[in-house]
């Protein structure tokens, strides 16, 4: 080794020259960045809601078939002890003497069949038992399995939820940093519109401008961006899922040259981001963590696709 590369061996590596500090412009692409990806996490968590919200409304489904399942098991069970103890009464004794008293061969031969015949009718009554009794088996099986799934999501949703909590509170820090202020309020009135439920919708996000976002919220203090869209529809009549991906496999899709007031329109890749046309190339929307629900136009984000709900398609 020579003595050059011994000393270099020795001091180590050259320390890289200190990183400049990012400027107010980065630090605010940074902030915008991290709020889309927040955004995105939330929109997860109200993906687990509606799987929660799924389980359990199976869950009432199977609790309701119990009930006549178990009712149907006893009143086999019932029947099948009765024959049981008609049998044990009677005894096999008095089949025998029953058979050699016949008068006849004809006697004989129809009290073999009655014989047979009640035997079969025990063993249908035990099979039915039988069957009945995997039918309550099965349905406490599935509860038990809905009840464990259940768990697993309620661990996740809390998890998720820390998540949520602690993005909010760092980025909350890079806007105090920023001397990012509140704009405050926003406040406009809808066009004159066609009565209809799709007019419903767009004077309810109207209302709604100014309001904060709120992760999974569908209002009325505030809102995300497709509790905002849920509610607004649900106003009209129209029920969708409180999920921007869930609502987009909830609609019509359509054109963009098709688009009207009400109409939703879905953004990025993985559809993490929903909001409503209200004409003139705008959307109402309620954008992310400290923001308030506002104007955009429609291509501030990379579109998805756009859809129309129900009834107004």
């Amino acid at each position: 080794m020579t003595t050059a590369a011994a000393l270099l061996a020795l001091l180590g590596p050259l320390a890289a020259p200190a990183a400049a500090d990012p400027t107010a412009e980065q630090l605010k692409k940074r902030l915008k960045t991290a709020s889309q990806q927040l955004e995105g996490v939330v929109e997860q968590y109200n993906d687990l809601r509606l799987e929660v919200k799924r389980g359990r409304a199976e869950a009432e489904r199977v609790r309701a078939r119990v009930a006549p399942l178990e009712q149907t098991a006893q009143a086999r069970s019932t029947e099948v002890g009765t024959m049981a103890a008609a049998a044990y009464r009677a005894g096999r004794a008095a089949n025998v003497i029953g058979l050699l008293e016949a008068g006849s061969p004809q006697e004989l031969g129809g009290r073999l069949a009655l014989l047979e015949a009640l035997g079969t009718q025990r063993t249908r009554a035990i099979e039915s038992l039988a069957a009945a009794n995997r039918d309550v088996t099965a349905a406490q099986e599935t509860l038990n399995t809905l009840a464990a799934k259940e768990q697993v999501q309620g661990n996740k949703l809390l998890a998720k939820k820390r998540q949520i909590e602690s993005e909010i509170a760092r980025l909350d820090e890079m806007r105090f940093d920023l001397g990012i202020t509140d704009p405050g309020p926003i406040l406009a009135n809808p066009p004159p519109l066609p009565p209809g439920a799709s007019s419903t919708a767009v004077r309810f996000v109207y209302a709604q401008l100014g309001k904060p976002y709120i992760w999974g919220s569908s209002g009325p203090e505030g809102y995300d961006c497709s509790g905002l869209t849920a509610a607004a529809w649900a106003a009209a009549g129209i029920s969708l899922p409180h999920n921007a991906r869930a609502q987009y496999g909830a609609v019509s899709h359509i054109g963009r040259g098709q688009l009207r007031p009400g109409d939703l329109v879905f953004y990025y890749g993985n559809i993490q981001h929903v909001g409503m046309y209200v004409g003139g190339g705008r959307i109402i929307h309620a954008p992310q963590q400290g923001e308030r629900i506002r104007f955009d136009q429609v291509d501030y984000q990379p579109v998805h696709g756009y859809g129309r709900p129900g009834k107004s398609r």
